[in-house]
């Protein structure tokens, strides 16, 4: 009864949607358990699904635990209005193809704090400007720049992070991807109690032999 408004709302999402999302266009909860039990639907983690019919992907769960962060919320909605939710550490690495760094538990940066009792996720409060976002999955994650910053603020390995970086910056498939001149302006800004030390960025650029020009 409900399988074309469920496989809707999972192709106009990417493939991954929210019970909240659902229940909104008239799907009940039961509904999803049962087409889950009858093995058309995967459950993705608490209260997000997608088609099972859909392959896999290694980033399906980061974009349900985006989309749970507001989980009423249809995506298009989202996006028409930064609100400051954003995928990135190493998540975002992963989103992006670069680094060797596991992307769970799923790092999500908000302008205020997100209570949640999913594991999967790990939350912190951070503000992200909209000009050092992309899109991947059709979800918002940090570019780059300030992906390589954020590692840094999360207390990433230096050595996983300048291999970040020399990835960033020279196997990415176009080179307008990576903006050197950026990354220094974020590292510049952050200084401060809970910014990244003085000389930080500097090491970094030397260990992934990267130029600051």
């Amino acid at each position: 009864m409900h399988i074309t408004t469920i496989a809707e709302l999972a192709r106009s999402e990417g493939g991954v949607f929210t019970v909240a999302q659902a229940a909104r266009l008239g799907v009940p909860r039961d509904a999803l358990s049962h087409a889950a039990r009858a093995g058309t639907l995967e459950r993705v983690v608490r209260g997000a699904y997608r088609m099972a019919s859909s392959p896999a992907g290694e980033l399906d769960l980061a974009a349900a635990l985006w989309k749970l962060t507001k989980p009423a919320a249809f995506t298009h909605e989202r996006l028409a209005s930064w609100d400051g939710v954003v995928v990135g550490g190493a998540t975002a690495a992963c989103a992006l193809g670069f680094g060797d760094l596991y992307p769970y538990p799923c790092r999500i940066y908000a302008p205020r704090a997100i209570r949640s009792t999913l594991l999967e996720m790990s939350a912190a409060v951070r503000r992200v400007d909209e000009r050092d976002v992309t899109l991947r999955l059709g979800i918002p994650v940090t570019r780059s720049e300030r992906t390589i910053l954020d590692l840094v603020l999360d207390g990433e390995d230096p050595s996983l992070v300048a291999d970040a970086l020399a990835d960033a910056a020279r196997n990415l498939a176009r080179p307008r991807d990576f903006d050197v001149v950026r990354l220094i302006e974020l590292f510049r800004e952050s200084h401060g109690r809970w910014g990244a030390p003085a000389g930080t960025l500097e090491m970094l650029l030397a260990d992934a032999d990267v130029s600051s020009e």
